[in-house]
């Protein structure tokens, strides 16, 4: 962030020469911490999500600062998803940026699908404890094996692909999130109609 941050002011700060490459870089780097933003919250909000409303089905108690860090946490995760793709098109020379009411369009969308995936689960998790479990790996090995086969070219070696899949797999166990250029309909029908199964 703040190296980003640093790129941002240089750009501001530079001769007229210098300022687009200043800003270019900047853009650059704030679509990785953009990216690297979505996979911490990924990985630490959405299963503390989970757990947090399973503990509240169970024992029928909702404190404020539970509530409080629920809605924080969903919050977060759509707004990772939103914040990245808008940052993603910017970053893109070929692409038009997204407007600000697009971002707050799918901040909406995301927000509402990761909402009913995370009640669906800590209402089963819940009630199916066990089952549960073995529900979450064989989904994400689904969800890790289809993104593995979609060619992802995000990382320089092949492992680092394998791994960087395996973490896209676990986003994918709450919510949509394109990790392929193309047209997405089509992928976008597979991955619901698995959801809906």
């Amino acid at each position: 962030y703040l190296h980003t941050i640093y790129l941002g002011i240089r750009s501001r700060q530079s001769a007229e020469n210098d300022r687009w490459r200043f800003y270019w870089r900047m853009v650059y780097e704030y679509a990785d911490v953009s990216m690297l933003h979505l996979l911490a919250t990924f990985l630490e909000s959405a299963p503390q999500l989970v757990l947090q409303l399973c503990i509240i089905i169970q024992t029928h108690k909702l404190q404020a600062v539970q509530g409080i860090t629920a809605a924080a946490s969903l919050v977060s995760l759509a707004w990772a998803l939103a914040s990245y793709q808008k940052a993603l098109r910017d970053s893109r020379d070929d692409k038009k940026p997204i407007s600000y009411l697009a971002v707050i369009i799918q901040f909406c969308w995301h927000f509402f699908t990761i909402a009913a995936r995370v009640v669906t689960f800590a209402l089963f998790a819940s009630v199916f404890q066990l089952y549960f479990g073995i529900f979450i790996v064989l989904h994400w090995c689904i969800m890790t094996f289809w993104i593995v086969h979609c060619e992802t070219e995000f990382c320089i070696t092949k492992w680092e692909e394998i791994v960087f899949d395996m973490v896209v797999g676990i986003i994918y166990i709450f919510s949509w999130f394109n990790v392929k250029e193309g047209r997405t309909r089509y992928r976008l029908f597979i991955y619901y109609f698995m959801i809906l199964e």
